[in-house]
């Protein structure tokens, strides 16, 4: 991780660790949009004989939430892979939307969809594991108001530093688990960068495994695993954070308190 560190400071400087960023953002908002928004309905919305509250159902939620998101934004995840592999060699690009033209002039609408195989069984497991990490954790530290310095008295509910540790071991685990389909993903969507009329490397999904293992063994799968946990880890917290916390707030009474002053507000500037 270090020698990596040092080479792309030496190539690109200190931008070079954000390259890739803009385009990163820009997925990540319909990504878990679509995602919280599947999960939810998937939960709150079929009928309790169909589907309960257990954990290994709301895997299953988290699951088909993580794949309906990836379709959703995949074409910007490999338009961010693509940015970041142009700091190995001189680029012409200017953005994210020539990227894209330049894409799929290239290679057809397909090109934005490559390595989308393993991107959705990686999902799977993915998502899977992190909202059946994080809702479990929710329940057990509820249920048995656990641990005990964190729970005085008055409290009755989870707090932000509790969604903060639990989302951040949600997305470890969850990053461990599915970090071998994250593997093959990015050398599917990677191959065709730069490579001209030259034949492809890979010719699917499986073929890239075998060759994987093959050729650099099985710890190749999990090349790079730290320096994603310590991205991942972090953003999962942030992230679950922010989505438990602005939805107490929604369902609470604030949010019509404040419409009602706003209103207020409004009916007097009028008259």
């Amino acid at each position: 991780m270090v020698d990596t560190c040092r080479h792309i400071y030496g190539t690109n400087g200190f931008r070079g660790f954000w390259k890739g960023n803009f385009a990163g953002c820009c997925r990540l908002g319909p990504y878990a949009g679509v995602k919280f928004f599947v999960f939810e309905s998937l939960v709150h919305g079929s009928p309790p004989e169909i589907l309960s509250t257990a954990h290994s159902q709301r895997a299953f939620c988290g699951a088909c939430a993580g794949m309906m998101a990836t379709v959703a934004a995949y074409p910007l995840e490999v338009v961010r892979t693509r940015i970041i592999l142009q700091s190995l060699k001189p680029s012409e690009s200017t953005g994210i939307l020539q990227d894209l033209s330049t894409l799929v002039k290239a290679e057809g609408l397909r090109g934005l969809y490559r390595g989308l195989g393993p991107g959705l069984l990686g999902a799977i497991p993915f998502e899977g594991t992190q909202f059946a990490c994080f809702e479990s954790a929710k329940v057990y530290m509820t249920t048995h108001r656990w641990p005990a310095w964190r729970w005085h008295d008055d409290k009755q509910s989870l707090e932000t530093l509790d969604y903060l540790v639990v989302g951040c071991l949600a997305g470890a685990i969850a990053q461990v688990v599915a970090y071998p389909f994250d593997t093959i993903k990015k050398r599917l969507q990677a191959q065709a960068f730069g490579e001209g009329g030259q034949r492809q490397k890979y010719r699917g999904m499986a073929d890239c495994l075998v060759q994987v293992v093959g050729n650099e063994g099985v710890p190749a799968l999990y090349r790079g695993t730290l320096p994603n946990l310590l991205r991942v880890a972090p953003h999962t917290a942030i992230m679950f954070t922010t989505y438990e916390l602005t939805k107490n707030f929604l369902l609470s009474e604030e949010p019509a308190m404040l419409r009602k002053r706003y209103n207020e507000l409004i009916h007097r500037y009028l008259e």
